[in-house]
């Protein structure tokens, strides 16, 4: 259940980013909700809310949590992607970041290509002329998922989406 569902309506449950804070996080009812969740073995989803939001639940869970359509903030500074020091949280819960690839999130622009989400390796080549060329390390630029397998491990990075209105 993605917890900023619960609150389009009004903010009683958690803060979103989108408006002021209220609870610096989670309401007391909203904690309560995730205690509820936890008991229930439903998922916590943190995708849309506030970084206040993400850490309180992200320790009051008993439960690994996902962001079912994220990216990482240290490439892209949008509002709904996960910062470094979410991700290390995220590694020492065992939850998960769905990398996003809505263009938005991923390159703070309109466009956005395959390889800002999940990478490709550009070959790098000196010589030639009279030289053989000489394949050199390929360099990889950086992209979403390498990104937060970095920060949070390879067993928190997956595949997420935001299929309303991604072309």
């Amino acid at each position: 259940l993605m917890l900023s569902s619960l609150c389009r309506a009004d903010n009683w449950l958690v803060d979103t980013g989108e408006e002021k804070p209220v609870h610096h996080g989670l309401s007391a009812f909203g904690k309560m909700v995730v205690e509820e969740m936890n008991r229930l073995g439903m998922i916590v989803d943190l995708a849309h809310v506030s970084v206040d939001t993400m850490k309180v639940v992200l320790n009051i869970s008993k439960a690994p949590v996902i962001f079912s359509h994220s990216s990482a903030y240290g490439i892209c500074r949008h509002r709904r992607n996960v910062p470094d020091e979410v991700l290390k949280l995220v590694a020492s819960t065992g939850s998960l970041v769905m990398v996003n690839f809505y263009n938005a999130y991923v390159t703070c622009s309109d466009t956005a290509k395959l390889s800002d989400v999940a990478g490709e390796e550009v070959p790098r080549w000196v010589g030639g002329g009279s030289d053989s060329p000489v394949l050199l390390t390929p360099v990889s630029p950086p992209d979403h998922m390498d990104y937060v397998k970095k920060v949070a491990g390879a067993q928190a990075v997956g595949f997420g989406g935001d299929y309303d209105g991604v072309t």
